[in-house]
């Protein structure tokens, strides 16, 4: 029986990833998402009385019960409002065929949620009262609250999330109510000092770290359905130009974010990877992981292929009853969700396979990685 339970749960993975691979536009453009499914929108409640927006997509085929699929975003579970429906829902069109109960939620402090947002919220596990709050004990009430309040629900539940969303659905997996039966963290974050995004092996990546939070980094002082929008303007089409003549890296808060971009300056005020770099780092949390886990990855990531490889190995190391695979493929920064894989820019990867097959002439070096 065990076996069986083992294989079912092996299968149903490998069917995630295979749906995560296929994103067909006809599929995407077929299937009636407001046809077929029921919106309704939650504040849910946490243990310390902040409430989190969430967007719950229910079958309007009520002849069975569904599992819930939950993806927790600082990205926005937009559109808002009960008549607005996303056009796509789940990992895959795949998915919203079959039959799921797809809940989003705006993480604490972001979008249409209560309270106030972290970074990199640090793991606490040595939580004693109410107030004691991580993005582990938020996953959990969220899904005490959904399987006891969302009608029709089988009482199981399953996380996916790419990049940031994945980094939320590796730490739902740390002390998981039990209904939360797989989680699939997909190029999540797990250490933005050491490999991941802004760092790698502790190199600050001044582009990608300066461009992401000039926006991201804004601060939202109450709920909102509508996001900023601007985008910082560099005045040069040249960015090699902009962030040489910006000149030393303390400029960047005296010329362009005037003390507005708080993580920006904590990130300066911790330029060695010391305690405060430490206590955001997920690895060392990943330890007695109960649901099946499928972390997933991409050869060509630049920004969080640390990550995959390192949540994966941190629950085989320190989860050894744990059910967990791997799923790495020639993908770009979650590249999976939104095309086939067949080559990375220009490269075509179909093409170097034939011509290393047949060795022929036509085969230029353009086509070889």
């Amino acid at each position: 029986m065990v076996r069986n339970r083992i294989l079912r749960i092996t299968v149903g993975l490998f069917s995630l990833v295979l749906a995560l691979g296929q994103r067909p536009q006809h599929a995407q453009q077929q299937f009636d998402v407001k046809a077929n499914y029921t919106k309704s929108e939650h504040m849910i409640p946490m243990r310390d009385g902040v409430k989190l927006f969430t967007a719950a997509y229910s079958p309007k085929d009520m002849s069975q019960k569904y599992p819930i699929l939950l993806n927790r975003t600082p990205y926005s579970c937009a559109p808002y409002g009960a008549g607005a429906y996303k056009e796509n829902i789940g990992p895959s069109p795949l998915f919203a065929k079959e039959g799921y109960i797809v809940v989003y939620q705006d993480v604490r402090g972001a979008w249409m949620s209560e309270g106030t947002y972290v970074n990199m919220r640090p793991q606490n596990d040595h939580k004693s009262k109410p107030s004691d709050i991580d993005e582990s004990s938020d996953t959990y009430d969220t899904i005490d609250w959904l399987v006891k309040n969302i009608p029709n629900n089988n009482g199981r539940v399953g996380m996916w999330g790419i990049s940031y969303p994945g980094f939320y659905t590796a730490l739902g997996m740390i002390d998981a109510h039990p209904a939360l039966k797989a989680a699939s963290p997909q190029a999540p974050i797990s250490d933005w000092f050491i490999g991941d995004d802004f760092h790698h092996n502790g190199t600050l990546f001044l582009p990608h770290a300066f461009n992401f939070f000039t926006g991201f980094g804004k601060a939202r002082p109450k709920p909102t359905a509508i996001g900023d929008g601007s985008r910082f303007n560099h005045g040069t089409p040249d960015g090699y130009k902009f962030f040489l003549e910006m000149g030393p890296l303390a400029n960047a808060d005296i010329r362009y974010l005037h003390g507005n971009i708080a993580y920006w300056n904590e990130m300066m005020e911790h330029p060695n990877y010391d305690a405060w770099w430490k206590a955001r780092d997920t690895r060392p949390h990943l330890r007695n992981i109960k649901p099946a886990v499928m972390t997933v990855g991409g050869w060509f990531d630049a920004e969080d292929l640390f990550g995959a490889l390192n949540t994966y190995k941190s629950v085989e190391k320190q989860s050894p009853g744990a059910h967990n695979i791997l799923v790495m493929g020639p993908w770009f920064h979650g590249g999976w969700s939104r095309g086939d894989g067949e080559g990375l820019g220009e490269v075509r990867f179909a093409r170097r396979l034939r011509c290393s097959i047949a060795r022929t002439s036509s085969c230029r070096s353009s086509t070889i990685i």
